[in-house]
C-alpha cells in the first residue's frame, strides 16, 4: 500500500501549468500506470481497502488534470464500470462522481460531445446499481447507497434537463424510497438530499444551483425541467410523503429530520393537492 501512496501523493502534488494547446506531460504517467490499476482491481476484487486506493488514484487523475484526461476518459471510464459491476463497491462511484463534476456541461474547456459522453457514463452506473439493489436488501448496501445517492444530486445539479427527462428518473426516485427504509444516517442524508435537490428544480430557481445564463443572469430553470419534475412528484410524490413521515415517526436518526422535514414543506409548496398534507 505504500506504493499506491505515492502513487496518489505524485498524482496530487504534481501539476505542471500547461497552456491551453499544450499536452500535459502527467497525461503519460497516467497513461502508464492505468493498466497496473486495472490489473489491481481485476485481482482484489474482494479487497475494500486496495479498490479504494485505485479509486483515490483515478479520482486525482480527473481532478488534478481535468481535460487534460479527456484522451483517457473512455478506458476510464470503462475500468470504473467493471469495476463496480465486479466489486459492488461504492468507492467506484465516488470516482464517478469526480468524472461528472470536471466534465459536466459548461464546464471549462469542456466540449458538448464530452459533457454528454459523460452523462452516459452516469446512466450506465445508474443501471448497475438499480441491479445490485434489484438483488439485494438496502440493509446490505448502505455505503453503496450513500455514494450513489451523492452521485445522483451531482448528476441532478450538472445535468437537470438529461435527469428529471430520463427513463431512469422513476427508478431511481423508487430506488430512494426503498434507502429511506435504513437507519444509518450517512445513507439517509445522502438519499434524502437527492430528493431535496430535485425537487428544487420543480422551481424557476433551483435552491441548489449556482450557474448564471449567458448574461451573467442567475440561471433560470426552463420550463420542460420545471414540468417534468412536477409530473413525476405528480405520480410518485405521495410515495415519498408517505415514506419519510413514516421514517421521522419511527425510524430516523434525529439528524435526519431537517431535511426529512424541509422534503415534505417543499413538496407541499411545489404541488400542495398532491402532497395531502
Amino acid at each position: 500500500m505504500l506504493r499506491m501512496s505515492k502513487v496518489r501523493g505524485r498524482l496530487q502534488l504534481v501539476t505542471p501549468y500547461v497552456g491551453p494547446h499544450g499536452e500535459n506531460p502527467a497525461l503519460k504517467y497516467c497513461g502508464e500506470i492505468m493498466p497496473i490499476l486495472n490489473t489491481l482491481v481485476m485481482h482484489f476484487t474482494n479487497s475494500t481497502p486496495i479498490l479504494e486506493r485505485v479509486c483515490r488514484c483515478w479520482r486525482y487523475m480527473i481532478i488534478s488534470y481535468r481535460t487534460a484526461m479527456i484522451p483517457l476518459l473512455p478506458s476510464l471510464a470503462q475500468s470504473l464500470a467493471a469495476g463496480f459491476e465486479g466489486s459492488r463497491e461504492g468507492c467506484f462511484l465516488w470516482a464517478t462522481d469526480a468524472v461528472v463534476r470536471e466534465f459536466s456541461e459548461g464546464a471549462e474547456l469542456v466540449d458538448a460531445a464530452t459533457s454528454q459522453a459523460v452523462y452516459q457514463f452516469f446512466e450506465q452506473q445508474s443501471l448497475a446499481f438499480l441491479r445490485i439493489l434489484n438483488e439485494l436488501p438496502p440493509e446490505q448496501l448502505p455505503d453503496v447507497i450513500e455514494d450513489f445517492f451523492r452521485l445522483a444530486s451531482d448528476a441532478i445539479r450538472f445535468y437537470p434537463k438529461e435527469c428529471v427527462t430520463s427513463s431512469l428518473v422513476v427508478p431511481i426516485f423508487s430506488a430512494g424510497l426503498s434507502a429511506l427504509t435504513l437507519q444509518q444516517v450517512d445513507p439517509l442524508i445522502a438519499t434524502l438530499h437527492y430528493y431535496r435537490d430535485l425537487l428544487s428544480f420543480g422551481f424557476e430557481t433551483p435552491s441548489i444551483s449556482n450557474f448564471s445564463d449567458p448574461d451573467g443572469q442567475p440561471y433560470t430553470n426552463p420550463p420542460e425541467v420545471r414540468n417534468a419534475v412536477k409530473e413525476l412528484v405528480g405520480n410518485q410524490g405521495q410515495l415519498l410523503v408517505e415514506r419519510v413521515l413514516t421514517g421521522m415517526m419511527f425510524s430516523f436518526p434525529e439528524d435526519c429530520f431537517p431535511d426529512a422535514s424541509g422534503i415534505l414543506m417543499t413538496q407541499f409548496e411545489l404541488m400542495p393537492q398532491q402532497t395531502g398534507l
